[in-house]
């Protein structure tokens, strides 16, 4: 295994990877379905040797179709974690529900901290008709500056929420004439 850096600072393993698989991620969106190979290149720059579609090619020849996200999820707000295993650490928070829990696939994933639950240990919604936030709580317990949550509860600038052995300031950003519509 030979490690080496790319332009924008990312290291790989090039016997794996012919260009860097971090850049290579993101690209530009002139490319077919079809599989005929159009001008499409790395964050980085570099060109990209896609191999071209072929029902017979062998598996590990194909060319996998490459996703793309359009368009984004506006940030509503953040929550801060100022204790914990993640002190540090930013956490967006977006329209509707943001489950937090360890999981990966939570929106708020804080897989560092073992005392808080796989899955949906709470939420933070935030609701734009009203434009407010709320703390829901999941199966155990939470704490909202300092006090026990047992039902949904309103969340303020600067309240602190406390989950497992880990601390988070709200942080929002939506509200009080900022809200997107």
């Amino acid at each position: 295994m030979a490690v080496v850096r790319c332009d924008m600072g990312h290291f790989y393993d090039d016997k794996r990877h012919a260009v860097c698989p971090h850049c290579e991620s993101v690209i530009e969106d002139e490319k077919t379905v079809s599989g005929i190979t159009a001008n499409i290149t790395s964050r980085s720059g570099a060109a990209l040797n896609l191999v071209d579609f072929n029902p017979d090619t062998p598996a590990d020849e194909k060319t996998v179709g490459i996703y793309k996200k359009r368009g984004w999820d506006p940030v509503t707000g953040w929550l801060v974690c100022v204790s914990g295993p993640e002190k540090g650490r930013d956490y967006r928070l977006h329209s509707g529900r943001n489950f937090l829990g360890r999981a990966p696939q939570m929106d708020i994933s804080v897989a560092d901290d073992m005392e808080i639950s796989r899955e949906n240990h709470c939420s933070v919604v935030y609701e734009p008709i009203k434009c407010v936030f709320l703390l829901a709580p999941g199966s155990v317990n939470i704490y909202l500056d300092g006090q026990s949550v047992s039902e949904v509860a309103t969340l303020t600038p600067g309240a602190v929420i406390g989950v497992g052995g880990s601390e988070f300031i709200f942080v929002p950003f939506c509200g009080e004439g900022r809200e997107w519509e």
